[in-house]
């Protein structure tokens, strides 16, 4: 996996009243930065993926929804360094899988169905546990850990060289927010 992280296109977004008070608005635009481990992806899955290759391990196994981007950027970037992958998908076993669900599937990742109930339950986590006899790396759903946090935080150098004063971010489940405060200057505002 790639640690070229520096390469991000930051375009910068003219608004005239934000111009005539002479701010700059860029938008570092991580969309661009692959097909399908696109966004805060990559970022989050990066340590994760270091890890597993400097163990024995070689599979990653995480959790998702029917339409988790998450699950689909996992199953891409393990087929892309020869690692497998399990995602263990929130819901019944459809009839018809997602069109999510069938790029995960194509990029060799095996999917593991849980009831709502089970997905939230220790007694299931514990059982997964088992699986590959516990000869996975473990990724939270999202990436939502401190290693998914540690990963988020490399975002930062591909608009540094901008110098903000003010940072904004979306929030899903704060890795990437956690990861970005981690990393930007004193001076910096984060919203």
């Amino acid at each position: 996996m790639t640690k070229d992280f520096g390469n991000i296109e930051c375009t910068e977004i003219a608004w005239p009243s934000f111009a005539q008070k002479g701010i700059s608005l860029f938008m570092a635009r991580l969309d661009k930065i692959h097909p399908v481990v696109s966004g805060n992806k990559l970022y989050k899955l990066y340590y994760f993926i270091k890890e597993t290759i400097e163990t024995d391990h070689k599979t990653i196994l995480t959790f998702g929804g029917p339409y988790s981007n998450h699950l689909v950027a996992t199953a891409y970037a393990c087929r892309q360094n020869n690692l497998t992958s399990i995602g263990i998908v929130r819901g019944k076993n459809p009839v018809q899988l997602s069109a999510t669900l069938l790029d995960c599937v194509q990029y060799g990742m095996e999917l593991i169905f849980a009831s709502r109930k089970e997905y939230k339950d220790d007694a299931f986590l514990k059982k997964i546990s088992s699986v590959k006899n516990g000869q996975f790396t473990l990724v939270p759903e999202g990436g939502f850990s401190q290693t998914g946090a540690k990963g988020a935080a490399l975002i930062v150098a591909s608009f540094q060289h901008l110098h903000p004063t003010h940072i904004c971010t979306a929030v899903g489940t704060a890795t990437t927010l956690a990861g970005i405060i981690n990393n930007i200057f004193p001076e910096q505002q984060l919203i």
